[in-house]
């Protein structure tokens, strides 16, 4: 049976990299959010969310390091989640990172639906987290039409 995309939506506080300064510490923080129409029973929603950030003050040693937890909310109820921890670079330069992930839901309740991408730093006591850009999450639906 045939697919075909039936809504899009996007949530973005930048496209580009160094864009944004929003530090991230062990309470989750709402960063992303936006709203999609579901029209049919048979579907499934595409998301892809990208979060570039970097780490400062890393007090610790490896294994422990600093952790970025994204989690994706359809409604409420998380749906989708990444944690990447940084890698430590020995250098007193900040470390880069970008961390990149899709979500695929099948057969989501007709109706309209709100996204949201909360960030936390779970090990904020190892280093500081900074949310820099790229941020932002694309959602697709698509549907048996």
């Amino acid at each position: 049976m045939a697919q075909t995309l039936v809504d899009f939506g996007r949530s973005f506080q930048t496209n580009l990299d160094n864009g944004v300064i929003v530090p991230i510490n062990a309470t989750a923080r709402l960063i992303l959010e936006f709203g999609i129409n579901v029209p049919t029973v048979t579907n499934f929603v595409e998301l892809t969310t990208t979060v570039g950030w970097q780490v400062t003050n890393v007090f610790a040693t490896p294994p422990d390091q600093p952790k970025l937890l994204l989690q994706v909310l359809m409604d409420g109820i998380v749906v989708g989640s990444a944690e990447q921890e940084s890698i430590s670079n020995d250098e007193d330069e900040p470390l880069e990172m970008t961390t990149t992930f899709q979500s695929i839901l099948t057969n989501v309740s007709i109706g309209f639906h709100v996204f949201q991408v909360f960030a936390s730093n779970p090990e904020d006591l190892q280093g500081d987290i900074t949310l820099t850009g790229p941020v932002n999450i694309t959602g697709k639906v698509y549907a048996s039409v």
